[in-house]
């Protein structure tokens, strides 16, 4: 018998003979005499033998089949899920490295692109294609095209890779490999369909060397470098990467020439103790509401406030002023009400992309399917003195008042 196996029958509990059995046995020999015994009992003694042996035997084989060498877990377990303590930690696993010969390194290697872009790179699982600029009389570039849906495999942080708390390192993550690996490109351009709404994203090779102080095709052979540089120095660093983002939606917006570089940063307006983001330049159009349209969504009543300079909300409608209003259609997806707060809640297609809530229960006067018309007022924020608006309606939610759908709805 080897040691490893003597090891473990040592471990296992003593056989005992049950109760029933022992009793028995006990009887026997209290009944009989000594070669009545030897004749009657026996047999007895013999069945709970074989029955502790066999016993004995399914323990041991319970214990070898469900456990390996010693210590190791148990072989039946399920293997452990991976863990990242967070998003750059993630980041930080994917092997950037040995996925292609260097010789095939360059901007119009179709394979070796698509290799980082489909197998490689966070946002593989929703790559949608890629085009190459190799035009020479043109900047040597790369496009890579994403479509993000719910129809996907990704699980943890894979599939949330594109959402806006991700989004700045994936794509600092995803250019930073691209410019290193490949030696040729001047830019790349991240063209992200977002569950329909469409983002992009381009970055130069230049802009990328700023952020790192450096020529990235060092990291190339370097791994060490790559971990000090792009994850330690930069990654972990959440302002550094916030930064670098809003330079590069400044600059997208203000040109469509990827080798122009435009530097801007946000400033805030304080109010009893409220910071309220200004406007950027790009959020006023030539000629203030040109844009305007007889009917909005809720979704483009929403993009009013949406600063493409800074790539996020503000308090000021790009098309109107203080005190204008704003005619808003919507579909009813659901109506609910609630008889403690005695208000209804409406969300409107698609997806529920909108909410509100009015005082009543509306559920006998509309049901999913309705389509009503709002029209809306841009009031003050703080007072008239500051550019900041907000709709009357929020207003009335924020200060508690009555919420009559009869003062905001004109038809249906």
């Amino acid at each position: 018998m080897s040691k490893e196996l003597d090891k473990k029958l040592q471990t296992l509990p003593k056989p005992k003979l049950k109760g029933e059995t022992r009793d028995i046995l006990h009887q026997a020999i209290l009944e009989h005499n000594e070669g009545e015994v030897r004749v009657g009992w026996w047999p007895k003694v013999r069945s709970a033998t074989l029955l502790t042996v066999s016993v004995l035997a399914i323990v041991l084989f319970s214990f070898i089949l469900f456990t390996g060498s010693e210590g190791e877990a148990p072989r039946s377990s399920a293997p452990e899920e991976k863990y990242y303590e967070n998003y750059v930690s993630y980041l930080e696993s994917i092997e950037v490295y040995d996925q292609i010969d260097a010789n095939k390194s360059y901007i119009g290697n179709n394979s070796a692109l698509g290799k980082y872009h489909g197998q490689v790179l966070p946002g593989k699982y929703y790559a949608n294609g890629m085009e190459l600029q190799t035009d020479e009389e043109q900047p040597m570039g790369i496009h890579m095209h994403y479509k993000v849906t719910e129809e996907t495999s990704a699980k943890g942080f894979e599939k949330e890779v594109f959402h806006v708390s991700n989004l700045p390192w994936t794509i600092t993550f995803n250019a930073t490999a691209y410019f290193t690996f490949f030696t040729n490109g001047d830019y790349v351009t991240f063209d992200i369909d977002y569950y329909g709404e469409n983002r992009e994203y381009t970055i130069t090779r230049t802009q990328m060397e700023d952020l790192y102080g450096r020529d990235v095709n060092e990291f190339a052979n370097d791994h060490t470098l790559w971990k000090q540089e792009v994850i330690e120095k930069t990654l972990q660093n959440e302002k550094k990467v916030q930064d670098f983002m809003e330079k590069i939606r400044v600059s997208n917006a203000l040109s469509a020439d990827p080798e122009k570089e435009v530097t801007s940063s946000k400033e805030y307006v304080e109010v009893d103790g409220e910071k309220y983001l200004a406007p950027s330049d790009m959020h006023t159009p030539p000629v203030k509401g040109e844009g305007k349209e007889d009917i909005y969504s809720f979704s483009d009543m929403l993009y009013e406030f949406y600063d493409k300079g800074w790539g996020e909300q503000v308090q000021v409608a790009r098309n109107f002023e203080m005190w204008e209003t704003i005619k808003v259609s919507g579909e009813i997806q659901s109506i609910e009400y609630d008889i403690t707060s005695n208000q209804s809640t409406i969300s409107f297609a698609p997806q529920q992309s909108h909410i509100m809530v009015f005082d009543g229960d509306l559920t006998t006067e509309y049901q999913p399917g309705d389509s009503l018309l709002f029209e809306f007022q841009f009031v003050p924020l703080i007072d008239e003195t500051y550019e900041f608006v907000h709709l009357d309606y929020d207003a009335a939610l924020l200060t508690g008042e009555e919420l009559d759908i009869n003062e905001y709805l004109i038809g249906e």
